[in-house]
């Protein structure tokens, strides 16, 4: 019984331990904040103009703050250092397996379980059968040199104004690359994807028309394979099956449409006896041909299992990013001659197939049994030309015009140290958060060319950023140590809490994920709200009560160098370079006492002089909440018009920006009776004229003026 009571406890202690390293520093709720104010800033704004008095940092970050007094704040004298960074830059080699069986092995043999499914082995089945050869181990090959080099070294810096085009696109991350969303126009038309419908408008500011409206969701297509036993007749009766499809995001090209849908199929019932659940998702990419707007055609339908991630198109190429998540099957074990059970399925026009084991690969370290899924498709001939299936489940996509970047943020608990004090068996451990990065060549053949570890995680695709060749990546890293005392004689353990601490930090690999230089150790109790790049600087917002922007500069990869880090209330979630010399912010406005949020804000910082940069304008909002924080592409944001617009609260608000005036809100389109509230709404322009689409039809508006124009229902 004591034997049982101490291991109940050590396990006890242990789920605590846990529990604590899963949390985060935040905000916390209606303002209440206990921990003292961080200063990580290495200026703040003067009052009156909101400029800065800058001192230029190196590589250890913003130096103290003077109290009120005019002595320095030590940090290290308040609070105990935060345990050091993990290592980052570590490459690791890549496994490409030459049959299923050794894909097989590695499900059942691995020690973790991200996949939510642990493999049982079949049958009658030995470990060692179930392997034919080993997998080769293969170092990540140098990134192509020669014929891409001149492509590699082109400079992705931010695009401004494009007086080219007259009509909006979809706000994007990288000029050139375009992201899926539920709203496009080409300028003559606007389409739009909601509850499962393709519809299309003309763009024809008061002669505005709905011509077409096409469910993009409604058609059921079974891909019958080997283990689909659900839907053959003369199998048991006694089960129950549903399908379902949602049409998530498009793209338009010339006269293509391509609605991307996730898709799912499970059953459950009795074969022989044995109760079975079967289960699986997959995305289609469904090309449509709109050459006649008014009667949009289905040609094509392709795709690739797991759930939609994310989605790019370059160059008439349609890059598509699944996660597959192995649950596992209960009732019966799975079998290693069907290959169609543990690898991802590939579709096309109702036929399904494993994907090739050569299209297979994973890091030699990983201890996941999810995939990600990337599928190339040929948009002209809509269908798929290539993919790859990556054993370790990506959470953080970002692509340049070469490659394509996994990011796999995972928890860590590392044992760093064992010895003897007393009767005591004492055994240190450190734990936080480490991101795994892939750089998958997409020009070519997709295959991943280099690998790299950094410590902490991403907040999002902005976190990344490509330049010159140099990958530059901001984390926030949370780290953890402690101490296990273990009475072996007694059987008991207790623990003991030696230090934590978050911080922030900025790191730069070259084209073989070598780090080359890094800035770390900033801003101490906070995290990243908001990342931008914009060429050879780069920009990161954290907050806990004030929002430090940093300014660093990345022209020499081998050290960045913090410019200057501005404090003012509140913070941006978004930040977009508007103009050469001014960036734009959206976020929240902050009590800088408590950190209690308040109504949104708009901001544009004066970025000509990085060592000195300063907040030229600012407005307080009245709206309170919108998609725009969280989703980029919900943002009209439009420099060269001065416009900027977004959903907000129960309506949709447009803003004019001027350097002179600063913001005015120019229009707010409130719901009337015929409309309700949707979070999918977007805005977008032709000309002078100003469409806001949404779930029951188009508001049409005078660009200049904010004049209304028409409402189309739908």
């Amino acid at each position: 019984m004591k034997m049982k009571t101490a291991k109940r406890m050590t396990a006890l202690i242990l789920a605590s331990l846990l529990l604590a390293a899963c949390s985060r520093t935040e905000p916390a709720a209606g303002g209440e904040e206990t921990d003292p104010v961080s200063e990580p800033a290495v200026t703040t704004a003067d009052p009156g103009t909101g400029k800065i008095e800058a001192e230029p940092a190196g590589n250890e970050g913003p130096a103290a703050n003077p109290d009120e007094n005019g002595d320095e704040k030590n940090e290290k004298d308040e609070k105990t250092d935060p345990v050091p960074a993990a290592p980052v830059s570590k490459s690791v080699s890549i496994v490409i397996p030459a049959t299923y069986s050794e894909v097989f092995k590695k499900l059942n043999t691995r020690t973790a379980n991200r996949g939510y499914g642990r493999y049982a082995m079949a049958d009658g089945m030995a470990e060692e059968d179930a392997v034919e050869a080993e997998a080769p181990m293969m170092p990540a090959p140098e990134p192509t040199a020669a014929a891409d080099t001149a492509v590699n070294m082109v400079a992705e810096k931010a695009a401004y104004a494009d007086d080219s085009v007259d009509f909006s696109e979809t706000n994007t991350q990288v000029k050139g690359i375009d992201e899926a969303d539920i709203v496009k126009t080409d300028g003559t038309y606007i389409y739009a994807l909601f509850n499962g419908e393709l519809r299309i408008y003309t763009a024809a500011g008061a002669d505005t028309a709905l011509l077409s409206r096409t469910k993009a969701a409604d058609s059921e297509r079974y891909y019958e394979d080997e283990w689909n036993w659900a839907k053959v007749e003369g199998e048991k009766s006694d089960y129950s099956y549903n399908s379902w499809k949602n049409a998530e995001e498009m793209f338009i090209l010339g006269d293509t449409a391509v609605v991307i849908a996730n898709c799912g199929e499970n059953a459950n019932g009795q074969v022989d006896g044995e109760w079975r659940y079967e289960d699986k998702s997959y995305v289609l990419a469904d090309f449509y041909d709109i050459s006649d707007r008014a009667n949009p055609v289905l040609v094509s339908s392709a795709g690739q299992d797991g759930y939609y991630q994310s989605s790019r198109l370059m160059d008439g190429k349609l890059y598509l990013i699944t996660n597959k998540y192995n649950y596992g099957w209960y009732g019966y074990k799975i079998d290693e001659s069907m290959p169609r059970e543990y690898v991802p399925i590939l579709y096309t026009d109702g036929d399904a197939e494993p994907v090739a084991v050569d299209r297979i690969c994973w890091p030699e370290t990983t201890e996941e049994s999810s995939y990600t899924v990337v599928g190339r498709y040929d948009v002209a001939g809509r269908a798929m030309e290539d993919s790859l299936s990556v054993l370790g489940a990506g959470n953080t996509f970002y692509m340049s015009k070469n490659y394509l970047y996994l990011a796999d943020s995972r928890y860590f608990n590392d044992l760093t140290n064992e010895f003897n004090e007393s009767i005591y068996r004492v055994e240190e451990y450190a734990s936080g958060d480490r991101t795994e990065l892939l750089k998958l060549s997409v020009t070519g053949p997709m295959e991943i060319v280099a690998t790299g570890t950094v410590d902490g995680d991403l907040l999002n695709q902005f976190s990344m950023d490509e330049y010159n060749g140099y990958l530059r990546v901001v984390t926030t890293s949370w780290n953890n140590a402690y101490q296990i005392w273990n009475d072996d004689e007694r059987e008991f353990s207790n623990w003991k809490y030696l230090e934590s601490g978050q911080t922030n930090g900025l790191y730069i690999f070259d084209e073989s994920m070598n780090l080359t230089g890094s800035v770390a150790s900033l801003a101490p109790d906070e995290r990243v709200y908001s990342v931008r790049f914009d060429g050879e600087v780069g920009y990161f917002v954290t907050f806990r009560q004030v929002d430090p922007l940093f300014a660093v500069n990345l022209s020499d990869p081998a050290n960045p160098t913090v410019m200057s880090a501005l404090k003012i209330p509140g913070f941006s979630r978004y930040m977009h370079p508007w103009s050469e010399g001014l960036l734009f912010g959206l976020g929240q406005d902050a009590d800088e006492e408590t950190g209690r949020t308040g109504g949104m804000k708009l901001s544009m910082f004066v970025t000509s002089d990085p060592y000195a940069v300063y907040e030229k304008d600012k407005l307080i909002l009245d709206e309170s909440y919108s998609e725009a924080l969280y989703n980029h592409k919900a943002l009209l944001i439009a420099p060269q018009k001065g416009v900027i617009g977004f959903p907000a609260d129960n309506g949709y608000v447009l803003y004019h920006y001027d350097e002179q005036t600063g913001f005015t809100k120019t229009n707010q389109v409130d719901l009337d009776d015929k409309w309700y509230w949707s979070w999918n709404t977007r805005g977008l322009y032709v000309g002078d004229i100003i469409y806001i689409v949404a779930e029951q039809g188009v508001t049409v508006l005078n660009l200049i003026t904010g004049d209304f124009i028409t409402t189309i229902y739908n």
